[in-house]
């Protein structure tokens, strides 16, 4: 079970907001293991059945806790969704930032896509509210757009290493870079966009053809025979005439 420390929890709480919610600083620790198997369950029914379904009720159920226990943890389902969402977001940048530095940098660029891809696979629910409720609730965006400039300051810093780039433009290509991920994770995911997917029904297969063309763009050359190995099966860029 993940350790939720008493810091982190404390500064998602709301200011000056009256409500049962006990102050993290009075949570015991036995309360504090209530309160994560609320954030589990809510995650696997979200990615279960999306936001719009989700219920307190299900909720309690599903962590085998008392349903009046809710209300003394998170003010509402939007703050409890968010939260999740958040330690979803940093699950990946932290997964992402301690992979190990590849020999080529093209098998790091790779790397890294196919970590995303396979995690977002695993969490659609998240990835809905992510990338579709923004507009109704904010703070869900809020959470997109924060992780998603931590992710490209990560890939700046690589450009800065790897291919030279000053980090003031290295910093711009990185922008650049992260919103064609976003659109083509948004069209394969989300989407689900025909013309993409038969391209390549894996995730490994859009993290090869976009780690292609990053490199593509950064190094103004193809990886070509550098390209990662799938078994037997022959490399997806190489099928569709991107190779």
């Amino acid at each position: 079970m993940r350790t939720i420390t008493r810091t982190a929890v404390q500064a998602r709480t709301k200011p000056g907001t009256k409500s049962a919610v006990k102050p993290i600083e009075n949570l015991s620790v036995r309360a504090l293991r209530t309160r994560e198997k609320l954030t589990h369950a809510t995650r696997e029914l979200l990615n279960e059945g999306g936001y719009r379904k989700l219920r307190v009720q299900d909720l309690t159920e599903r962590a085998g806790v008392a349903a009046g226990l809710f209300y003394r943890y998170f003010h509402d389902l939007r703050e409890i969704v968010h939260e999740v969402s958040s330690d979803f977001m940093a699950q990946l940048n932290s997964e992402t930032s301690v992979l190990p530095t590849a020999v080529h940098p093209y098998d790091q660029i790779f790397e890294r896509h196919a970590l995303a891809l396979s995690l977002f696979g695993r969490n659609p629910g998240i990835v809905r509210c992510l990338f579709q409720l923004d507009g109704d609730y904010p703070e869900f965006g809020q959470v997109w757009k924060l992780a998603a400039h931590d992710w490209n300051m990560q890939v700046a810093k690589f450009l800065n290493s790897s291919a030279e780039i000053p980090m003031a433009q290295a910093e711009h290509m990185a922008f650049v870079l992260g919103a064609m991920t976003e659109g083509v994770f948004f069209q394969y995911l989300i989407r689900h966009t025909e013309d993409l997917s038969s391209l390549g029904g894996r995730p490994d297969d859009i993290a090869e053809m976009l780690s292609v063309m990053w490199y593509r763009s950064i190094f103004m050359k193809n990886p070509l025979s550098l390209v990662h190995s799938f078994g037997e099966k022959p490399s997806i860029c190489s099928v569709c005439g991107l190779m």
